[in-house]
């Protein structure tokens, strides 16, 4: 009598795992620019090894059953990609309006679900010089001084609306420092998951010349955001990525971040 009682409850578990295991291809994009240690290389290619973002996806997916395609864009593609289902998923600093374009984790009052995301800070690096620049308001003290950010980064607009003078003409990490160290720019500004994460990275290329502020100007939220078309084909694989992001994302995250930055200040040229 116990065995039959239990077969039910095995029907319920094997359909369940055949539902994960039935997942479409899931389509990721990032963008095709190198931005260590998140991702590596440049151009339509992946690189070997990705970097510490593309590998926290694939393992969020793996939990899900499916398995990553990557789909390398430019920056600003990316998000009408996403919207019109020509890729699936992407890392997005998403806001409340983004809720009607693409499938983002909402909570019970229907709100972007902050336990289900990442943390991003925005750090600046500025040259060694100039570290006065750190105040508790950084906009005033940067006055009429450039700071620099990626082309088409979704910050370039937030810290516009803080009063930075920003300089987004610049494609990636490495360009933007060689402007900065060549008094182009006075401070290059990016995301970071932890505000140390590119410190080594700089230093093993710039040496003493080249330091981050100590504090963040601001921190920001950052969620796995998928099409609508995708969500609504594989809504169980995409709440097990959330669910899964919000038990281990930052703390797997992190451990990716330090894996990576060990890797790229070991290589000869960073």
């Amino acid at each position: 009598m116990r065995t039959l009682h239990f077969l039910p409850l095995l029907g319920l578990l094997l359909a369940a795992g055949s539902a994960l295991a039935e997942c479409a291809p899931l389509r990721l994009g990032y963008v095709d620019q190198h931005r260590p240690p998140y991702f590596l290389g440049s151009g339509n290619a992946e690189a070997s090894p990705a970097g510490a973002a593309v590998d926290l996806i694939r393992e969020a997916a793996a939990v899900a059953g499916c398995k990553v395609i990557t789909m390398r864009l430019p920056p600003a593609r990316l998000r009408s990609a996403l919207k019109a289902g020509a890729i699936d998923v992407m890392s997005m600093e998403a806001v409340e309006a983004d809720k009607g374009l693409y499938a983002l984790p909402l909570d019970a009052a229907g709100k972007l679900d902050v336990a289900k995301a990442l943390r991003v800070h925005t750090v600046v690096f500025v040259r060694a010089g100039d570290t006065a620049l750190g105040s508790n308001d950084p906009a005033r003290e940067f006055g009429q001084r450039w700071l620099g950010s990626n082309y088409a980064a979704p910050l370039v607009a937030q810290l516009r609306k803080q009063g930075f003078r920003v300089d987004d003409g610049a494609l990636d990490t490495e360009r933007n420092l060689e402007k900065l160290v060549r008094h182009r720019i006075d401070g290059y500004a990016i995301s970071v998951a932890a505000p140390g994460d590119m410190d080594n990275w700089v230093a093993a290329k710039y040496g003493n010349a080249v330091v981050r502020l100590e504090r963040p100007i601001q921190t920001n939220n950052i969620w796995l955001a998928m099409s609508k078309d995708y969500q609504a084909r594989h809504p169980a694989q995409v709440a097990a990525m959330w669910d899964w992001v919000a038990e281990h994302g930052r703390q797997r995250f992190a451990k990716l971040v330090r894996k990576y930055d060990k890797h790229l200040s070991a290589a000869p040229g960073g």
